[in-house]
Order: structure tokens, then C-alpha cells, then sequence
């Protein structure tokens, strides 16, 4: 009995969309399935798309794309409880075209990319919630929905960090997901004029400001830091917290984040902006989180639900690994049907893929920057110690100055770190760099 399709995605977001447009692309017949009323309408990003990736399948994707802004400047910094530390980044290059960076809002952009899909002769279908994989016995062919069972030789899964396919099945054997190798993003969104959103962040039209922060005015113990990005006409700002750190705090993560928003330095971005949209996701915690395998006999795992979320403490990114996978199981998924062969030998060439395109080694190689991202001094007393220190460099009093080493001394009194302390943050992090 012939299969109902050549491969079947589930998930509609930037790994989803991508494969299935590749797949069309080639030839193959697939069957693109998404549980929101539309794709886009239930993925979330803060978001910053690099989006290089896309040239594969959409060539200057950026003309069509429905971005925000192309980013010409990033800002990096400390929150204490009232005061801020920073440094910008901004460089002529990124205000040339091909962009290198654009803001972005995934209900936009997704559906575009699904329609694009369509566009490729993908069929794509919404408000599907599958139920299941369709097990048999070791593999996976096609999978269940309401009672009806639609087959392929390979099934890619593509539905985010909380792959409810994928919990509690070969492919991530433990029923829930692990919340020390989990996070929770939380963004709002604010609308504001276009002018002054250029004149607030002195951009020219169509330029984009980013500012991502180590937040240090929450609840000792509570781990996070904060995003700002600059779209067309609004402002999305939000936070990642560790979700582990949450527990037993007796504080709620709307609590946390109008601290964020309420902090003097991000009020004054959103003053006279009003707040049209609001929402949270789990995200996986880059190399901790992925599954027990990346591809077994008639199945791929992309995206979220394969842990592509990259991390080293100063930029989060997750949209270009997903495009990047999504293309490589495509491409593998695309020779199997030309060798009439879906086993686990043969997706192999999938991991294989992942390897030679530098998401795994990217993920291997900083798997240790956990250590030094989820050392909690970072989101208390360094923001204290840093704010502290450049308050007493900058700030004029009229009294006599002070050498350098004693102002350091002071800030390390006041944020309460020991310099044994910062001697041995300082051997880990140039250990685990």
C-alpha cells in the first residue's frame, strides 16, 4: 500500500517551513502540519533572524520577508536594581545591504514562510494538533491524528522545545522536559510612531537597535537577562529565565518582568508606547536539552525540539539553527527518497550534516558556557559591582579623587565580592571560553 506522502513535518515555524519548502523544492511530496489556527500563531521569538541561511532555498528572502528592521547596532549590559552598564556595538558593515540581522515578529514572518511553502507545492494544513507518532515497533511511519493515521517514510518533527511527539518516546525517553536544561521567554510588545522610535534610538528608516541585558534587580537567587529589539512600529522587550531558579522563590514571572520593564533605563526606551501584545514560551537550553538522537529509522528532529537554542551568555540565537537543520533533514530526507530508503542507517547522513555545518560543534563546544551563565553572582553581585564601579569612576563630587585600585576596592565592599571570589570567576570563565 503506497505511503499518503513522501515525508510529513509537524510544526510550522522556521525549521518546519524551511524543510517543507526544500522538500517541494526537490520534489518530494510533503505534508506540512501546524496546531495553530494559522503558522506564526503560536511561536514566539524576541526576536533577532540571521538569516543567511535562507539564501539556500529563498534567494534575497529580505525583499519579500515581512521584517521589522535590518539591526545596525547592538548594546550589551549590567541591570542593577536603578543603574546600567553597557557597551555598543556598531559597525558600518551591517548597514550595508545584504543585512546581515533583522528584527522580526514570528506571526509574520511564519506565515509567510508556510505560504511560501505552499507557493512550492507543499500541502500545508492548520489547527492540527497531532496526537501521536505512529509507531511501529521501532519506527516511525507518518503519525495519528484524530483517530486517522497518515503515513510517510520520514516524519521530521519540528514542534518546539515541548515536543509532546517526542516526551516520553525513543526520541526524549523522559516525560517532561528537564528544568535545568529549560527556559522560559517572556515578551511584550509595545507600539510606538516610527519616527520616534528612529529618533528615541537615533536610527535612519528600516534600522534596528538590540539591547540584551544580564538583569540583576530580581529576586536573589532568580536567574535572567532581558531583550530589547526596535520593529517597524513597535518595540519587543522581554526576558529568558532560568525556569530551575524560579522554584521556591514565592515570586511570579509577571512579577519579574514589569521589574524589567519598570527599571529606569528600559522605562525610558518605552515611554509614551502602548502595550498591544504579550506572551511566554519554553525554550530549550541549547546542548543540555537534546534528544537522546537526532534522526532514528523514519524520523528527524529539528529546530526547538531538537535543542538548537545557542546561548554563550551575551547573545541568544535559535531562528538561524533551526532554518540551518530544518535544510539539512530535508536534504537527507530528499536522498532517501531517491534511495527508496528511510532506516536509521540511512538518516544517519543527517547527523553527518549537522556536523559538517557547525551546529554541533557549536553546541560541543560551548556546552561548558553553562557553568559560567548560570553562576548566579552573575545576575547579583556583578551587576552590583560593575554599576557600583563606574558610578564611582564617573560620577563628580567635589571631593578628592580617589586611584583606581581603592574605587575598585570600594565596589567590590558594596556588591560584597571578594576578590578570592573574583580570582576564581575569572579562572572559570577563561576555562570554560
Amino acid at each position: 500500500m503506497a505511503d499518503d506522502f513522501d515525508v510529513i513535518v509537524v510544526g510550522a515555524g522556521m525549521a518546519g517551513s524551511s524543510a517543507a519548502i526544500r522538500l517541494a523544492q526537490g520534489g518530494a511530496n510533503v505534508l506540512l502540519l501546524e496546531r495553530g489556527a494559522e503558522a506564526g500563531s503560536k511561536n514566539l521569538s524576541g526576536g533577532i533572524l540571521w538569516g543567511h541561511d535562507l539564501d539556500r532555498i529563498l534567494p534575497e528572502w529580505w525583499h519579500e520577508m515581512p521584517v521589522e528592521r535590518h539591526i545596525v547596532r547592538k548594546r550589551f549590559g549590567f541591570l542593577s536594581t536603578d543603574s546600567a552598564v553597557s557597551f555598543d556595538f556598531d559597525d558600518a558593515t551591517w548597514r550595508r545591504e545584504p543585512y546581515v540581522a533583522h528584527s522580526v515578529l514570528r506571526a509574520r514572518t511564519d506565515a509567510w514562510l508556510a505560504k511560501k511553502a505552499e507557493e512550492a507545492g507543499a500541502t500545508v494544513v492548520t489547527s492540527v494538533p497531532v496526537d501521536r507518532l505512529n509507531w511501529e515497533g521501532s519506527r516511525v511511519h507518518g503519525i495519528v491524528q484524530g483517530g486517522e493515521t497518515m503515513t510517510a517514510p520520514v516524519t521530521i518533527l519540528a514542534d518546539g522545545a515541548n515536543s509532546r511527539l517526542a516526551l516520553g518516546t525513543p526520541i526524549r525517553p523522559q516525560p517532561r522536559l528537564d528544568p535545568a536544561a529549560t527556559e522560559l521567554g517572556i515578551k511584550e510588545v509595545y507600539q510606538l510612531d516610527p519616527g520616534r522610535i528612529e529618533e528615541r534610538f537615533q536610527l535612519g528608516p528600516g534600522e534596528g537597535h538590540a539591547e540584551e541585558w544580564v538583569a540583576g534587580q530580581f529576586v536573589p537567587g532568580v536567574m535572567g537577562g532581558g531583550f530589547l529589539y526596535t520593529n517597524a512600529d513597535t518595540i519587543s522587550v522581554g526576558l529568558i529565565l532560568n525556569i530551575q531558579s524560579l522554584f521556591g522563590r514565592g515570586v511570579y514571572s509577571q512579577e519579574l518582568i514589569e521589574q524589567f520593564r519598570l527599571h529606569p533605563t528600559i522605562a525610558a526606551r518605552l515611554k509614551g508606547a502602548e502595550l498591544v501584545e504579550y506572551g511566554a514560551k519554553l525554550i530549550s537550553s541549547g546542548w543540555a536539552s537534546r534528544p537522546a538522537a537526532f534522526h532514528g529509522d523514519g524520523w528527524m528532529v529539528v529546530g526547538d525540539a531538537a535543542g538548537f537554542v545557542f546561548s554563550n551568555g551575551i547573545v541568544i540565537q535559535g531562528m538561524n539553527y533551526a532554518i540551518r537543520s530544518g535544510l539539512e533533514a530535508a536534504e537527507t530526507a530528499l536522498g532517501s527518497k531517491k534511495a527508496k530508503d528511510s532506516s536509521a542507517s540511512r538518516l544517519e547522513e543527517y547527523h553527518r550534516r549537522l556536523e559538517s555545518t557547525g551546529i554541533l560543534s557549536d553546541f560541543r563546544d560551548f556546552e561548558s558556557m553553562d557553568r559560567v551563565k548560570w553562576n548566579s553572582r552573575f545576575y547579583t553581585v556583578y551587576p552590583r559591582f560593575a554599576t557600583a564601579l563606574f558610578h564611582a569612576l564617573l560620577t563628580e563630587t567635589g571631593a578628592r579623587k580617589q586611584p583606581i585600585r581603592k574605587i575598585v576596592r570600594a565596589a567590590q565592599k558594596t556588591a560584597g565580592l571578594r576578590t578570592t571570589t573574583l580570582l576564581k570567576d575569572g579562572a572559570s570563565l577563561a576555562r570554560d571560553l
